[in-house]
């Protein structure tokens, strides 16, 4: 799709009450907050962990949305070996449970600030890896979907391609950022690169602000084309 058609079909007028819509919508608003909470973290002023609990909810929201339109599809297939057999419920699936661990972690390192040790580890550092290899994997299940169940394809005038190939970026840098805060020390709840945590979840944060827009412009994607 040409940029002046990308453009077109954002502006245009969106009906809210759509589940392709909300979606779009919850995963502009969610990102958006870790953006900000991100950048106050760096800037160590504010409470940027608030932000980033408040995004999470956004981000649980979006996943529940993108489920249950990949549930709605399902409707329509045959039987249930080609309803499990379909990339875009899986990739709806482990996202949207990815962004439930994410609450976990995000809400933990908001209420508990000083914690540490075992309890530290089940609840802030292995969700955060659990639901960024959930992430990835969504996002092979989406590359896998865009691309008819093939991994690598080029398709830059489809939507769709970008959504996919944008969405994947954003969890590879959340991969990133779960990496970077992999435990050096339980009893001060040291991490290996704390400033690289944060960087790296900013920039998938503004992936996947980019991922909400361009699902947005994509719900209008027919009637531009007509």
């Amino acid at each position: 799709m040409a940029p002046k058609h990308m453009v077109q079909t954002l502006l245009r007028g969106k009906e809210v009450h759509r589940l392709e819509v909300r979606t779009a919508v919850a995963f502009i608003i969610g990102p958006l907050f870790f953006v900000i909470g991100s950048v106050l973290l760096m800037s160590k002023i504010g409470s940027g962990a608030a932000l980033l609990a408040i995004g999470s909810v956004f981000f649980t929201a979006g996943g529940w949305f993108q489920l249950e339109q990949a549930l709605l599809v399902t409707r329509g297939l045959l039987n249930r070996k080609q309803r499990w057999g379909w990339c875009g419920i899986w990739c709806a699936l482990t996202q949207s449970i990815g962004t439930v661990l994410f609450n976990m972690e995000t809400f933990s390192t908001w209420g508990l600030p000083t914690l540490n040790g075992t309890p530290w580890l089940m609840l802030e550092v292995a969700p955060n890896i659990l639901g960024s290899v959930l992430f990835v994997i969504s996002a092979i299940f989406g590359l896998l979907e865009v691309g008819h169940g093939r991994l690598f394809v080029i398709q830059p005038h489809h939507l769709g391609w970008w959504v996919a190939v944008v969405n994947a970026l954003g969890c590879l840098w959340f991969m990133q950022a779960a990496i970077a805060a992999i435990p050096v020390d339980l009893s001060i709840a040291a991490v290996l690169d704390p400033q690289v945590a944060i960087r790296a979840t900013l920039l998938g944060a503004l992936a996947f602000t980019a991922v909400g827009m361009l699902s947005l412009a994509e719900c209008s994607e027919d009637e531009v084309k007509s």
